[in-house]
């Protein structure tokens, strides 16, 4: 009886331990399946992120240089070193020079015209300097100077030279145009005279579309000042 009781209580052992065993295996599979699914996500996320981050790395590299500004010297018939952003002198002579040939050419009617220039070429002003234009626009129209021609040009052979452009700091600088001004009244000329202008120019970005140029005239350094009297 003994026997027959111990092999029966070895037999449930062995199929307890047989099924303990299978669900043991079964158990540690599905925890090993759980894991791999959880680094098989992770890898999904980092993959995605890894995606993205080169979508932003190649749309920054491609467009990069459409927001690049390079001014290009006048001359570059021996090369030319060029950092990016720096503006060569020359160029900074021209725009002054051009824009204020621009501000003062009255070719129907001063009254009419200096108002609409100052208008049309505020983008390459400085707000401040666009108001003292303005307030002698009124000071010259309430003094009966406005119903006239002007003519602003430079003087035979007074093109861009090294000393007439001073670096005052790193956004900013003095140009002194020499040039000539005549003003006709009923096609008789009123005045004649040679003029040396000392613009401060400074760097302005606030609108690429309507400023290229990324500089504005601020003012005058000190009073324009008369060099020649012809009428």
């Amino acid at each position: 009886m003994n026997s027959m009781k111990d092999m029966k209580e070895m037999k449930e052992r062995k199929e307890t331990k047989k099924r303990n065993y299978y669900q043991g295996w079964i158990t540690q599979a599905w925890r090993k399946e759980d894991a791999d699914a959880e680094v098989i996500q992770l890898q999904k996320y980092a993959i995605i992120l890894f995606f993205v981050l080169c979508l932003v790395i190649s749309f920054g590299w491609t467009t990069s240089p459409s927001r690049l500004t390079i001014y290009v010297p006048p001359d570059i018939q021996n090369g030319a070193t060029i950092k990016v952003g720096t503006i060569p002198d020359p160029l900074v002579y021209s725009f002054a020079y051009e824009v204020w040939q621009e501000v003062n050419y009255w070719p129907t009617d001063g009254e009419m015209d200096y108002k609409t220039n100052l208008i049309n070429y505020a983008p390459y002003l400085t707000p401040l300097f666009k108001e003292e234009l303005l307030q002698d626009y009124t000071e010259l129209k309430a003094a009966g100077q406005l119903q006239r021609n002007r003519y602003l040009q430079g003087l035979s052979g007074a093109a861009y030279d090294a000393v007439n452009v001073k670096q005052l700091s790193r956004n900013s600088w003095e140009v002194d145009l020499t040039m000539r001004l005549t003003e006709y009244k009923n096609n008789q000329p009123v005045k004649d005279v040679e003029i040396i202008y000392p613009l401060k120019v400074i760097r302005s970005n606030v609108s690429p579309r309507h400023n290229p140029y990324g500089l504005a005239i601020a003012g005058f350094l000190s009073e324009p000042r008369r060099t020649t009297t012809y009428i």
